[in-house]
């Protein structure tokens, strides 16, 4: 009998871990830091900086030129969506996407010059 309940001990404290290692996974919300977008049409990577304060999150684009493009956008916590909107001089591109349970990855759509749409991944530099 003790080992029965040795055992169902063991499995609970299993299970609860794994429920506070999947409930602190689900909870990254902190987007900041240095990020690479890659556009998957083409294939090309750009850097791309965010800047967090609450739900909206601002910070600068690098375009295929080397020119400094302003981003603006939101995390929607109740959906686990990420917007952006980054304007470049004559141009724009707007960004929707859905953020990996760890934080690293963002993958979604994008329409860019009003026009041209297509798939992008965003990865965030551990560095």
């Amino acid at each position: 009998m003790k080992k029965i309940m040795m055992t169902v001990l063991i499995i609970n404290a299993f299970g609860i871990l794994g429920l506070a290692a999947s409930i602190s996974a689900r909870d990254i919300t902190d987007y900041s830091g240095m990020w690479a977008v890659t556009w998957l049409d083409n294939n090309t990577r750009n850097p791309l900086s965010l800047n967090q304060n609450e739900d909206q999150l601002t910070g600068i684009y690098t375009n295929d030129n080397k020119e400094s493009c302003s981003v603006t956008g939101e995390y929607i916590k109740s959906n686990r969506q990420i917007l952006l909107s980054i304007v470049c001089h004559g141009w724009g591109i707007q960004m929707d996407g859905i953020p990996s349970s760890d934080g690293k990855t963002i993958e979604g759509k994008y329409v860019a010059y009003g026009t041209s749409a297509g798939k992008f991944i965003m990865t965030k530099n551990d560095k």
